[in-house]
């Protein structure tokens, strides 16, 4: 099942989260907290109006998908 990349950004006391699907699954942490930061130095993402000034985590997240039963009427 293909991760999604979420990139999690702070901007004083609250966050922003980039979701990004399909990434290269050979990323290292480095690798993303390197483009995490050319991303806070250029002022690219905004929160609220304002670039974000920092950076909190990137993480893979799967999602499981699990249809219901139709019930036995």
């Amino acid at each position: 099942m293909p991760a999604s990349l979420h990139l999690v950004f702070t901007k004083g006391t609250s966050t922003k989260t980039i979701i990004i699907s399909e990434p290269n699954p050979n990323l290292k942490k480095a690798q993303a907290y390197e483009a995490m930061q050319a991303i806070v130095d250029k002022k690219a993402v905004l929160a609220a109006g304002e670039p974000v000034d920092g950076i909190k985590k990137a993480y893979l997240s799967e999602v499981i998908v699990t249809e219901l039963e139709d019930s036995a009427a």
